[in-house]
Protein backbone atom coordinates (compact mmCIF):
# COMPACT_ATOMS: atom_id res chain seq x y z
CA UNK A 1 0.00 0.00 0.00
CA UNK A 2 1.57 3.36 -0.54
CA UNK A 3 0.76 4.49 3.16
CA UNK A 4 0.67 2.74 6.77
CA UNK A 5 -2.74 4.53 6.78
CA UNK A 6 -4.18 4.18 2.92
CA UNK A 7 -5.96 1.53 1.93
CA UNK A 8 -5.93 2.62 -1.57
CA UNK A 9 -3.17 0.83 -3.71
CA UNK A 10 -1.47 3.23 -5.71
CA UNK A 11 -3.53 6.29 -3.86
CA UNK A 12 -6.22 5.21 -6.73
CA UNK A 13 -7.67 2.05 -6.51
CA UNK A 14 -9.36 0.60 -3.03
CA UNK A 15 -9.34 -3.58 -3.32
CA UNK A 16 -12.86 -5.02 -3.20
CA UNK A 17 -12.85 -8.99 -3.65
CA UNK A 18 -10.12 -11.83 -5.16
CA UNK A 19 -10.92 -12.56 -8.95
CA UNK A 20 -8.50 -15.22 -9.11
CA UNK A 21 -4.96 -16.14 -8.70
CA UNK A 22 -1.94 -17.48 -9.87
CA UNK A 23 1.76 -18.95 -9.85
CA UNK A 24 3.10 -15.50 -10.39
CA UNK A 25 0.05 -13.13 -9.34
CA UNK A 26 -3.63 -12.38 -7.73
CA UNK A 27 -6.00 -10.60 -9.57
CA UNK A 28 -8.56 -8.48 -7.44
CA UNK A 29 -11.46 -6.68 -8.43
CA UNK A 30 -11.09 -2.92 -7.25
CA UNK A 31 -12.52 0.56 -7.43
CA UNK A 32 -10.69 3.60 -9.22
CA UNK A 33 -11.73 6.27 -7.00
CA UNK A 34 -9.95 8.90 -9.37
CA UNK A 35 -11.92 7.95 -12.71
CA UNK A 36 -14.52 5.83 -11.11
CA UNK A 37 -15.96 2.55 -11.85
CA UNK A 38 -14.33 -1.18 -11.79
CA UNK A 39 -10.71 -1.92 -12.46
CA UNK A 40 -8.92 -5.48 -12.23
CA UNK A 41 -5.90 -5.52 -10.42
CA UNK A 42 -3.39 -7.64 -10.86
CA UNK A 43 -0.48 -7.35 -8.12
CA UNK A 44 2.75 -9.73 -8.19
CA UNK A 45 3.41 -12.10 -5.27
CA UNK A 46 5.29 -10.39 -2.63
CA UNK A 47 7.76 -13.23 -2.11
CA UNK A 48 8.82 -13.24 -6.40
CA UNK A 49 9.50 -9.66 -5.72
CA UNK A 50 12.80 -10.22 -4.27
CA UNK A 51 13.74 -12.50 -7.35
CA UNK A 52 16.16 -10.61 -9.09
CA UNK A 53 14.32 -9.10 -12.69
CA UNK A 54 10.79 -10.73 -11.64
CA UNK A 55 9.68 -6.85 -11.19
CA UNK A 56 10.52 -6.38 -15.12
CA UNK A 57 9.40 -9.53 -15.79
CA UNK A 58 5.90 -8.85 -14.53
CA UNK A 59 5.50 -5.30 -16.10
CA UNK A 60 6.40 -6.49 -19.37
CA UNK A 61 3.15 -8.15 -20.08
CA UNK A 62 1.42 -4.89 -19.44
CA UNK A 63 4.07 -3.55 -21.99
CA UNK A 64 3.39 -6.13 -24.58
CA UNK A 65 -0.71 -5.88 -23.76
CA UNK A 66 -0.33 -2.07 -24.71
CA UNK A 67 0.59 -3.01 -28.29
CA UNK A 68 -3.44 -4.65 -28.64
CA UNK A 69 -6.28 -2.81 -29.18
CA UNK A 70 -8.94 -4.47 -29.36
CA UNK A 71 -12.49 -4.35 -27.57
CA UNK A 72 -11.63 -8.40 -26.76
CA UNK A 73 -7.83 -7.80 -24.53
CA UNK A 74 -8.82 -5.60 -21.67
CA UNK A 75 -6.82 -2.65 -21.79
CA UNK A 76 -4.03 -1.45 -19.15
CA UNK A 77 -5.47 2.10 -17.10
CA UNK A 78 -1.91 2.08 -14.92
CA UNK A 79 1.34 0.54 -13.61
CA UNK A 80 2.68 0.51 -10.54
CA UNK A 81 6.58 0.50 -9.95
CA UNK A 82 7.40 1.65 -6.54
CA UNK A 83 9.89 -0.40 -4.87
CA UNK A 84 8.92 0.43 -1.46
CA UNK A 85 4.92 -0.87 -2.75
CA UNK A 86 3.38 -3.70 -4.07
CA UNK A 87 4.18 -4.13 -7.72
CA UNK A 88 0.66 -3.93 -9.66
CA UNK A 89 -0.99 -3.15 -12.67
CA UNK A 90 -4.85 -2.27 -13.50
CA UNK A 91 -6.95 -2.99 -16.54
CA UNK A 92 -10.06 -2.40 -17.41
CA UNK A 93 -12.83 -4.54 -16.00
CA UNK A 94 -14.17 -7.46 -18.14
CA UNK A 95 -17.44 -8.64 -16.91
CA UNK A 96 -18.20 -12.22 -17.08
CA UNK A 97 -17.23 -15.77 -15.90
CA UNK A 98 -14.34 -17.84 -16.91
CA UNK A 99 -14.77 -20.43 -19.95
CA UNK A 100 -13.29 -22.99 -17.35
CA UNK A 101 -15.96 -21.75 -14.67
CA UNK A 102 -19.17 -22.10 -16.83
CA UNK A 103 -17.74 -25.14 -18.51
CA UNK A 104 -17.49 -27.01 -14.96
CA UNK A 105 -20.90 -25.62 -13.22
CA UNK A 106 -22.97 -25.58 -16.33
CA UNK A 107 -21.33 -28.20 -18.57
CA UNK A 108 -20.48 -27.59 -22.17
CA UNK A 109 -22.08 -24.86 -24.19
CA UNK A 110 -24.54 -25.44 -26.52
CA UNK A 111 -23.04 -25.84 -30.21
CA UNK A 112 -23.86 -22.02 -31.25
CA UNK A 113 -23.11 -19.93 -28.28
CA UNK A 114 -19.53 -22.51 -27.89
CA UNK A 115 -18.51 -21.31 -31.77
CA UNK A 116 -19.70 -17.38 -30.79
CA UNK A 117 -17.11 -17.57 -28.03
CA UNK A 118 -14.65 -19.30 -30.29
CA UNK A 119 -15.51 -16.63 -32.94
CA UNK A 120 -14.81 -13.50 -30.51
CA UNK A 121 -11.41 -15.47 -29.42
CA UNK A 122 -10.45 -15.81 -32.77
CA UNK A 123 -11.26 -11.77 -33.75
CA UNK A 124 -9.22 -10.62 -30.36
CA UNK A 125 -6.18 -13.25 -31.10
CA UNK A 126 -6.29 -11.80 -34.55
CA UNK A 127 -5.62 -8.33 -33.09
CA UNK A 128 -2.59 -10.02 -30.65
CA UNK A 129 -0.87 -11.68 -33.90
CA UNK A 130 -1.51 -8.22 -36.45
CA UNK A 131 0.67 -6.54 -33.39
CA UNK A 132 2.99 -9.25 -33.58
CA UNK A 133 2.59 -10.94 -30.89
CA UNK A 134 1.42 -14.29 -29.55
CA UNK A 135 -0.27 -14.97 -26.60
CA UNK A 136 0.89 -18.94 -25.75
CA UNK A 137 -1.36 -18.92 -22.66
CA UNK A 138 -4.93 -19.57 -24.57
CA UNK A 139 -7.03 -22.23 -22.15
CA UNK A 140 -10.58 -21.67 -20.70
CA UNK A 141 -9.50 -20.46 -17.61
CA UNK A 142 -8.22 -17.34 -19.60
CA UNK A 143 -11.03 -16.75 -21.62
CA UNK A 144 -14.10 -14.45 -20.43
CA UNK A 145 -17.22 -15.12 -21.62
CA UNK A 146 -19.70 -11.80 -21.68
CA UNK A 147 -23.79 -13.20 -21.53
CA UNK A 148 -27.07 -11.18 -21.58
CA UNK A 149 -30.30 -11.82 -19.76
CA UNK A 150 -31.11 -14.46 -21.55
CA UNK A 151 -28.03 -16.23 -21.56
CA UNK A 152 -26.77 -15.59 -25.17
CA UNK A 153 -23.03 -14.99 -25.74
CA UNK A 154 -22.41 -11.00 -25.98
CA UNK A 155 -18.81 -10.52 -25.90
CA UNK A 156 -15.47 -12.50 -24.72
CA UNK A 157 -12.07 -11.12 -23.44
CA UNK A 158 -8.88 -12.94 -23.95
CA UNK A 159 -7.03 -12.13 -20.54
CA UNK A 160 -3.32 -12.68 -19.21
CA UNK A 161 -1.08 -12.14 -21.17
CA UNK A 162 1.90 -13.18 -18.83
CA UNK A 163 3.46 -15.73 -20.87
CA UNK A 164 2.60 -13.44 -24.56
CA UNK A 165 6.00 -12.60 -26.64
CA UNK A 166 6.69 -11.78 -29.97
CA UNK A 167 6.40 -14.25 -32.57
CA UNK A 168 9.04 -16.87 -32.71
CA UNK A 169 10.06 -17.02 -28.85
CA UNK A 170 10.54 -20.11 -27.25
CA UNK A 171 8.82 -20.63 -23.92
CA UNK A 172 11.88 -22.25 -21.49
CA UNK A 173 11.61 -20.89 -18.43
CA UNK A 174 15.16 -18.90 -18.62
CA UNK A 175 12.77 -15.96 -18.49
CA UNK A 176 12.95 -15.08 -14.54
CA UNK A 177 9.53 -14.58 -13.85
CA UNK A 178 8.41 -17.46 -15.87
CA UNK A 179 10.67 -19.79 -14.25
CA UNK A 180 10.01 -18.51 -10.67
CA UNK A 181 7.49 -21.86 -10.40
CA UNK A 182 10.43 -23.98 -11.27
CA UNK A 183 12.21 -26.05 -8.13
CA UNK A 184 14.66 -23.64 -6.71
CA UNK A 185 18.03 -25.60 -7.32
CA UNK A 186 17.60 -26.81 -10.46
CA UNK A 187 19.65 -25.58 -12.79
CA UNK A 188 17.73 -26.65 -15.89
CA UNK A 189 15.78 -24.67 -17.82
CA UNK A 190 12.21 -26.23 -18.24
CA UNK A 191 9.50 -25.70 -20.63
CA UNK A 192 6.93 -23.06 -19.38
CA UNK A 193 2.69 -23.66 -20.61
CA UNK A 194 -0.75 -25.03 -19.76
CA UNK A 195 0.09 -29.15 -20.49
CA UNK A 196 -3.76 -29.23 -21.16
CA UNK A 197 -3.45 -26.90 -24.68
CA UNK A 198 0.32 -26.07 -24.97
CA UNK A 199 1.29 -26.85 -28.71
CA UNK A 200 4.02 -29.62 -29.59
CA UNK A 201 6.50 -26.94 -30.36
CA UNK A 202 5.92 -25.37 -27.18
CA UNK A 203 6.38 -28.85 -25.25
CA UNK A 204 9.43 -29.32 -27.41
CA UNK A 205 10.79 -25.68 -26.32
CA UNK A 206 10.80 -24.82 -30.06
CA UNK A 207 9.78 -21.50 -31.26
CA UNK A 208 6.08 -20.53 -30.89
CA UNK A 209 4.51 -18.82 -33.82
CA UNK A 210 0.73 -17.77 -34.40
CA UNK A 211 0.32 -21.96 -35.60
CA UNK A 212 0.87 -22.20 -31.81
CA UNK A 213 -2.23 -19.63 -30.61
CA UNK A 214 -4.18 -21.67 -33.05
CA UNK A 215 -3.59 -25.01 -31.60
CA UNK A 216 -4.57 -23.72 -28.16
CA UNK A 217 -8.02 -22.37 -29.74
CA UNK A 218 -8.59 -26.19 -31.35
CA UNK A 219 -8.10 -27.09 -28.00
CA UNK A 220 -10.69 -24.52 -26.31
CA UNK A 221 -13.17 -25.22 -29.35
CA UNK A 222 -12.72 -29.36 -27.56
CA UNK A 223 -13.38 -27.95 -24.06
CA UNK A 224 -16.56 -25.80 -25.50
CA UNK A 225 -18.39 -28.47 -27.23
CA UNK A 226 -16.99 -31.67 -25.22
CA UNK A 227 -16.58 -30.29 -21.47
CA UNK A 228 -12.79 -31.09 -21.31
CA UNK A 229 -9.80 -30.61 -23.45
CA UNK A 230 -8.68 -32.60 -25.68
CA UNK A 231 -5.67 -34.74 -24.52
CA UNK A 232 -6.74 -35.67 -21.00
CA UNK A 233 -4.33 -38.60 -19.32
CA UNK A 234 -4.56 -40.12 -16.09
CA UNK A 235 -0.85 -38.04 -15.65
CA UNK A 236 0.74 -35.05 -17.08
CA UNK A 237 3.44 -36.76 -18.97
CA UNK A 238 0.73 -38.66 -20.42
CA UNK A 239 -1.03 -35.59 -21.88
CA UNK A 240 2.51 -34.34 -23.13
CA UNK A 241 3.35 -37.63 -24.74
CA UNK A 242 -0.84 -37.42 -26.49
CA UNK A 243 -0.43 -33.60 -27.86
CA UNK A 244 3.12 -34.73 -29.17
CA UNK A 245 1.74 -38.05 -31.23
CA UNK A 246 -1.77 -38.69 -30.66
CA UNK A 247 -3.94 -38.31 -33.23
CA UNK A 248 -6.68 -35.44 -32.80
CA UNK A 249 -9.71 -36.45 -31.43
CA UNK A 250 -13.43 -36.33 -33.20
CA UNK A 251 -15.87 -34.33 -31.74
CA UNK A 252 -19.18 -35.49 -33.32
CA UNK A 253 -18.27 -38.96 -31.04
CA UNK A 254 -18.84 -37.55 -28.13
CA UNK A 255 -21.02 -34.83 -29.39
CA UNK A 256 -24.20 -36.57 -31.42
CA UNK A 257 -25.17 -33.52 -34.18
CA UNK A 258 -21.90 -31.91 -34.43
CA UNK A 259 -21.37 -31.32 -38.19
CA UNK A 260 -18.56 -32.96 -39.88
CA UNK A 261 -17.38 -29.77 -41.23
CA UNK A 262 -16.91 -28.76 -37.75
CA UNK A 263 -14.82 -32.10 -36.69
CA UNK A 264 -12.64 -31.00 -39.41
CA UNK A 265 -11.58 -27.49 -37.86
CA UNK A 266 -11.05 -29.18 -34.38
CA UNK A 267 -9.01 -31.70 -35.90
CA UNK A 268 -6.91 -29.73 -38.51
CA UNK A 269 -6.15 -26.72 -35.29
CA UNK A 270 -4.94 -29.52 -33.59
CA UNK A 271 -2.80 -31.12 -36.19
CA UNK A 272 0.84 -31.81 -34.97
CA UNK A 273 2.94 -30.13 -38.11
CA UNK A 274 2.48 -26.14 -37.74
CA UNK A 275 2.47 -26.00 -41.60
CA UNK A 276 -0.83 -28.07 -41.63
CA UNK A 277 -2.76 -25.92 -39.31
CA UNK A 278 -4.68 -22.73 -40.39
CA UNK A 279 -2.56 -19.81 -41.64
CA UNK A 280 -4.08 -17.33 -39.72
CA UNK A 281 -6.86 -16.60 -36.85
CA UNK A 282 -9.10 -14.76 -39.80
CA UNK A 283 -8.47 -18.23 -41.46
CA UNK A 284 -9.80 -20.36 -38.74
CA UNK A 285 -12.75 -18.07 -38.07
CA UNK A 286 -14.03 -18.30 -41.44
CA UNK A 287 -13.47 -21.91 -41.78
CA UNK A 288 -15.70 -21.99 -38.07
CA UNK A 289 -18.24 -19.89 -39.52
CA UNK A 290 -18.44 -21.72 -42.66
CA UNK A 291 -19.29 -24.92 -40.91
CA UNK A 292 -21.57 -23.93 -38.52
CA UNK A 293 -23.44 -21.85 -41.52
CA UNK A 294 -25.91 -24.74 -42.48
CA UNK A 295 -25.90 -24.46 -46.49
CA UNK A 296 -23.53 -26.34 -48.60
CA UNK A 297 -19.81 -24.77 -48.77
CA UNK A 298 -17.91 -24.31 -51.36
CA UNK A 299 -15.93 -27.77 -51.42
CA UNK A 300 -19.21 -29.53 -51.54
CA UNK A 301 -20.53 -30.11 -54.92
CA UNK A 302 -24.38 -30.40 -55.46
CA UNK A 303 -26.48 -33.78 -55.35
CA UNK A 304 -26.78 -34.82 -59.22
CA UNK A 305 -28.15 -38.07 -60.61
CA UNK A 306 -25.37 -40.66 -61.88
CA UNK A 307 -24.14 -39.79 -65.48
CA UNK A 308 -25.40 -42.92 -67.79
CA UNK A 309 -21.95 -45.53 -68.72
CA UNK A 310 -20.06 -43.94 -70.93
CA UNK A 311 -20.27 -46.04 -74.44
CA UNK A 312 -17.66 -48.38 -75.92
CA UNK A 313 -14.74 -47.13 -76.95
CA UNK A 314 -11.38 -48.25 -78.15
CA UNK A 315 -9.57 -46.90 -75.40
CA UNK A 316 -12.12 -48.65 -73.13
CA UNK A 317 -11.30 -51.35 -75.19
CA UNK A 318 -7.88 -51.63 -75.06
CA UNK A 319 -7.94 -51.56 -71.32
CA UNK A 320 -10.29 -54.66 -71.03
CA UNK A 321 -8.08 -56.53 -73.59
CA UNK A 322 -7.14 -59.39 -71.78
CA UNK A 323 -10.82 -60.38 -71.26
CA UNK A 324 -11.30 -60.37 -75.12
CA UNK A 325 -11.69 -63.48 -76.26
CA UNK A 326 -13.96 -64.56 -73.36
CA UNK A 327 -16.42 -61.73 -73.61
CA UNK A 328 -16.50 -62.38 -77.32
CA UNK A 329 -17.51 -65.91 -77.15
CA UNK A 330 -19.99 -65.44 -74.20
CA UNK A 331 -21.83 -63.24 -76.56
CA UNK A 332 -21.77 -64.67 -79.65
CA UNK A 333 -22.91 -68.01 -78.24
CA UNK A 334 -26.08 -66.49 -75.86
CA UNK A 335 -28.92 -65.72 -78.11
CA UNK A 336 -30.92 -64.77 -75.29
CA UNK A 337 -28.12 -62.38 -73.90
CA UNK A 338 -28.66 -60.97 -77.58
CA UNK A 339 -31.94 -60.48 -76.78
CA UNK A 340 -32.21 -58.88 -73.51
CA UNK A 341 -29.55 -56.46 -75.02
CA UNK A 342 -32.55 -55.71 -77.83
CA UNK A 343 -34.76 -54.94 -75.05
CA UNK A 344 -32.70 -52.84 -73.22
CA UNK A 345 -32.46 -50.91 -76.16
CA UNK A 346 -35.86 -50.21 -76.41
CA UNK A 347 -35.91 -49.01 -72.72
CA UNK A 348 -32.91 -46.72 -73.18
CA UNK A 349 -34.59 -45.34 -76.41
CA UNK A 350 -37.43 -44.61 -74.32
CA UNK A 351 -35.98 -42.68 -71.60
CA UNK A 352 -34.36 -40.92 -74.31
CA UNK A 353 -37.85 -39.97 -75.75
CA UNK A 354 -38.69 -38.93 -72.56
CA UNK A 355 -35.51 -36.78 -70.81
CA UNK A 356 -34.23 -35.13 -74.10
CA UNK A 357 -36.04 -31.75 -74.48
CA UNK A 358 -38.71 -31.09 -77.19
CA UNK A 359 -39.37 -27.46 -78.46
CA UNK A 360 -39.06 -25.80 -75.12
CA UNK A 361 -39.16 -27.24 -70.49
CA UNK A 362 -40.49 -30.46 -70.21
CA UNK A 363 -43.09 -30.37 -67.14
CA UNK A 364 -43.74 -32.80 -64.64
CA UNK A 365 -46.61 -34.47 -66.52
CA UNK A 366 -44.59 -34.90 -69.96
CA UNK A 367 -41.99 -37.38 -68.40
CA UNK A 368 -44.78 -39.36 -66.50
CA UNK A 369 -46.58 -39.78 -70.17
CA UNK A 370 -43.26 -40.53 -71.93
CA UNK A 371 -42.27 -44.51 -71.20
CA UNK A 372 -46.11 -45.01 -73.57
CA UNK A 373 -45.06 -43.10 -76.73
CA UNK A 374 -45.27 -45.00 -79.65
CA UNK A 375 -41.40 -44.24 -80.46
CA UNK A 376 -40.40 -47.10 -78.84
CA UNK A 377 -40.63 -49.88 -81.15
CA UNK A 378 -38.76 -47.77 -83.97
CA UNK A 379 -35.83 -47.96 -82.12
CA UNK A 380 -33.61 -51.03 -84.12
CA UNK A 381 -32.09 -53.56 -81.43
CA UNK A 382 -28.70 -53.03 -83.08
CA UNK A 383 -28.14 -49.62 -81.77
CA UNK A 384 -27.82 -50.48 -78.19
CA UNK A 385 -24.61 -48.07 -78.29
CA UNK A 386 -26.76 -45.27 -78.75
CA UNK A 387 -26.97 -44.84 -75.00
CA UNK A 388 -24.43 -42.21 -75.54
CA UNK A 389 -27.56 -39.72 -76.36
CA UNK A 390 -28.21 -39.36 -72.75
CA UNK A 391 -24.92 -37.55 -72.36
CA UNK A 392 -26.54 -33.89 -73.22
CA UNK A 393 -28.92 -34.43 -70.11
CA UNK A 394 -25.45 -34.04 -67.88
CA UNK A 395 -24.29 -30.94 -69.94
CA UNK A 396 -27.46 -28.94 -69.74
CA UNK A 397 -26.90 -28.41 -66.27
CA UNK A 398 -24.50 -25.69 -65.22
CA UNK A 399 -21.58 -25.52 -63.45
CA UNK A 400 -22.17 -23.93 -59.86
CA UNK A 401 -20.16 -22.89 -56.96
CA UNK A 402 -20.55 -22.49 -53.33
CA UNK A 403 -20.24 -18.76 -52.04
CA UNK A 404 -17.33 -19.07 -49.71
CA UNK A 405 -17.79 -17.18 -45.94
CA UNK A 406 -15.51 -13.91 -45.93
CA UNK A 407 -16.86 -12.06 -43.33
CA UNK A 408 -14.59 -10.74 -40.63
CA UNK A 409 -11.65 -11.19 -43.19
CA UNK A 410 -10.13 -8.21 -44.36
CA UNK A 411 -10.88 -6.96 -47.75
CA UNK A 412 -7.64 -8.44 -49.75
CA UNK A 413 -8.07 -11.67 -48.26
CA UNK A 414 -11.58 -11.56 -49.03
CA UNK A 415 -10.69 -10.61 -52.52
CA UNK A 416 -8.41 -13.83 -52.78
CA UNK A 417 -10.68 -16.54 -51.07
CA UNK A 418 -13.22 -15.87 -53.75
CA UNK A 419 -11.33 -15.08 -56.89
CA UNK A 420 -9.79 -18.91 -56.25
CA UNK A 421 -13.36 -20.16 -56.00
CA UNK A 422 -14.49 -18.31 -59.37
CA UNK A 423 -16.15 -15.41 -58.59
CA UNK A 424 -15.50 -11.57 -58.90
CA UNK A 425 -15.77 -9.18 -56.60
CA UNK A 426 -17.98 -5.87 -57.30
CA UNK A 427 -17.10 -2.26 -55.84
CA UNK A 428 -17.36 -2.73 -52.20
CA UNK A 429 -19.78 -0.87 -49.86
CA UNK A 430 -18.83 0.72 -46.67
CA UNK A 431 -20.55 0.82 -43.38
CA UNK A 432 -19.39 1.80 -39.78
CA UNK A 433 -18.60 -0.18 -37.86
CA UNK A 434 -16.66 -0.47 -33.83
CA UNK A 435 -13.97 -3.06 -36.34
CA UNK A 436 -10.90 -2.09 -37.98
CA UNK A 437 -10.79 -0.35 -41.29
CA UNK A 438 -11.32 -2.81 -44.39
CA UNK A 439 -12.81 -5.83 -42.36
CA UNK A 440 -16.03 -7.25 -44.43
CA UNK A 441 -18.64 -7.38 -42.31
CA UNK A 442 -21.73 -8.85 -45.04
CA UNK A 443 -21.83 -10.11 -48.29
CA UNK A 444 -24.54 -10.34 -51.29
CA UNK A 445 -25.55 -13.63 -52.20
CA UNK A 446 -24.99 -15.11 -48.71
CA UNK A 447 -22.54 -17.52 -47.75
CA UNK A 448 -23.55 -21.01 -48.79
CA UNK A 449 -25.45 -19.84 -51.86
CA UNK A 450 -24.64 -21.82 -54.97
CA UNK A 451 -23.82 -19.68 -57.98
CA UNK A 452 -22.75 -19.89 -61.58
CA UNK A 453 -18.96 -19.36 -61.71
CA UNK A 454 -17.71 -15.28 -62.44
CA UNK A 455 -21.03 -14.33 -60.07
CA UNK A 456 -19.98 -10.86 -58.80
CA UNK A 457 -20.30 -11.11 -54.81
CA UNK A 458 -21.09 -7.59 -53.36
CA UNK A 459 -18.88 -7.02 -50.11
CA UNK A 460 -19.72 -4.74 -47.56
CA UNK A 461 -17.01 -3.34 -45.54
CA UNK A 462 -16.05 -1.26 -41.96
CA UNK A 463 -15.31 1.99 -42.70
CA UNK A 464 -12.86 2.92 -40.26
CA UNK A 465 -15.99 5.24 -38.19
CA UNK A 466 -18.22 4.19 -35.76
CA UNK A 467 -21.10 6.14 -33.78
CA UNK A 468 -20.54 6.72 -30.41
CA UNK A 469 -23.54 4.63 -28.48
CA UNK A 470 -26.17 5.75 -25.93
CA UNK A 471 -25.06 4.78 -22.49
CA UNK A 472 -27.04 7.79 -20.48
CA UNK A 473 -28.09 6.36 -17.49
CA UNK A 474 -26.21 3.18 -17.23
CA UNK A 475 -23.53 2.09 -14.68
CA UNK A 476 -19.97 3.47 -15.31
CA UNK A 477 -18.81 -0.21 -15.82
CA UNK A 478 -21.71 -1.30 -18.30
CA UNK A 479 -20.74 1.98 -20.21
CA UNK A 480 -17.24 1.64 -20.82
CA UNK A 481 -17.68 -1.94 -21.74
CA UNK A 482 -20.23 -1.26 -24.09
CA UNK A 483 -18.00 2.17 -24.93
CA UNK A 484 -14.89 -0.04 -25.62
CA UNK A 485 -16.84 -2.87 -27.95
CA UNK A 486 -17.72 0.21 -29.99
CA UNK A 487 -13.81 0.58 -30.57
CA UNK A 488 -13.74 3.89 -28.72
CA UNK A 489 -11.11 4.87 -25.99
CA UNK A 490 -12.92 5.96 -22.45
CA UNK A 491 -11.92 8.80 -20.14
CA UNK A 492 -13.84 9.52 -17.47
CA UNK A 493 -15.25 12.67 -16.13
CA UNK A 494 -17.11 13.13 -12.56
CA UNK A 495 -19.68 16.23 -12.33
CA UNK A 496 -21.51 16.23 -8.48
CA UNK A 497 -24.64 16.54 -8.61
CA UNK A 498 -27.91 14.99 -6.39
CA UNK A 499 -29.57 14.62 -10.04
CA UNK A 500 -28.58 11.05 -10.55
CA UNK A 501 -26.73 8.33 -8.40
CA UNK A 502 -23.00 8.12 -8.16
CA UNK A 503 -21.28 6.52 -10.80
CA UNK A 504 -24.06 7.29 -13.06
CA UNK A 505 -22.91 8.36 -16.98
CA UNK A 506 -25.48 11.16 -17.25
CA UNK A 507 -23.56 12.24 -20.66
CA UNK A 508 -20.82 11.81 -23.26
CA UNK A 509 -18.50 14.33 -24.90
CA UNK A 510 -18.73 14.00 -27.93
CA UNK A 511 -22.62 13.63 -27.79
CA UNK A 512 -23.82 10.37 -27.93
CA UNK A 513 -24.83 9.58 -32.16
CA UNK A 514 -21.96 11.70 -32.72
CA UNK A 515 -19.97 9.51 -36.01
CA UNK A 516 -16.37 9.64 -34.72
CA UNK A 517 -13.24 7.59 -36.07
CA UNK A 518 -12.68 3.98 -35.15
CA UNK A 519 -10.19 4.81 -31.81
CA UNK A 520 -11.35 8.07 -31.33
CA UNK A 521 -11.68 8.90 -27.32
CA UNK A 522 -15.25 9.63 -25.56
CA UNK A 523 -15.06 10.91 -22.00
CA UNK A 524 -17.90 9.49 -20.11
CA UNK A 525 -19.66 12.58 -17.77
CA UNK A 526 -20.65 10.37 -14.70
CA UNK A 527 -22.50 12.01 -11.75
CA UNK A 528 -20.37 12.33 -8.84
CA UNK A 529 -21.33 12.98 -4.86
CA UNK A 530 -22.77 16.14 -4.36
CA UNK A 531 -20.68 18.71 -3.56
CA UNK A 532 -20.63 19.11 0.88
CA UNK A 533 -21.55 23.03 0.90
CA UNK A 534 -19.22 24.43 3.09
CA UNK A 535 -20.65 26.26 6.69
CA UNK A 536 -19.86 30.10 5.83
CA UNK A 537 -18.70 31.75 10.08
CA UNK A 538 -21.34 33.92 10.94
CA UNK A 539 -19.63 37.54 11.38
CA UNK A 540 -18.84 38.83 14.44
CA UNK A 541 -20.54 41.76 15.97
CA UNK A 542 -18.66 45.02 15.18
CA UNK A 543 -17.23 47.06 18.24
CA UNK A 544 -16.52 50.62 18.21
CA UNK A 545 -13.02 50.79 18.39
CA UNK A 546 -12.09 53.19 21.27
CA UNK A 547 -10.50 56.05 20.82
CA UNK A 548 -7.97 57.43 22.87
CA UNK A 549 -8.79 60.10 25.21
CA UNK A 550 -6.28 63.00 24.88
CA UNK A 551 -4.14 63.64 27.54
CA UNK A 552 -4.75 67.49 29.22
CA UNK A 553 -1.98 70.32 28.26
CA UNK A 554 0.30 71.05 31.51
Amino acid sequence: MTSGTSDLVGRRFRVRGLLGSGGTASVYEAFDVEAGGLVALKMLHPHLATVPGARAAFLREAERARRVEHPGIPRVIAIGDDPADAIWTAWTFAPGATLAEIVRTEGPLPLPRATRVIELVLDALDAVHRAGLVHRDVSASNVLVHRDAAGEVSGASVIDFGLADVVGRTTRAGDVLLGAEQDRGRGESRIVGNPSYASPEQLRGDPVGVAGDLYQVGGLLHVALVGEPPFVRPRTEDTVRAHLSSVPPTVSVRVPGVPAALDRVVVRALLKNPDDRFASAAEMRAALVAATAGPPRASVSPVRPDPPPPPASPAATRVLAAHEPVRATRVGSSPVLWALLAGAAVLVGALVFALVPRGGPVEARDAEVAPTASVAPSVPASSAPSAATVAPVTETAPARVGVPEVAGLTLDEARAILAAAGLRVAPPLSSDDPRPAGTVLALTPAPGEQVPPGTAVALTVASGFTVIPDVRGRGADEAQYTVASAGLEIALRRVPTTAASPGTVMDAEPPVGTRVQRGARVTLVLAGDPATPVPTASPSPSRPTPTPTPEPTP
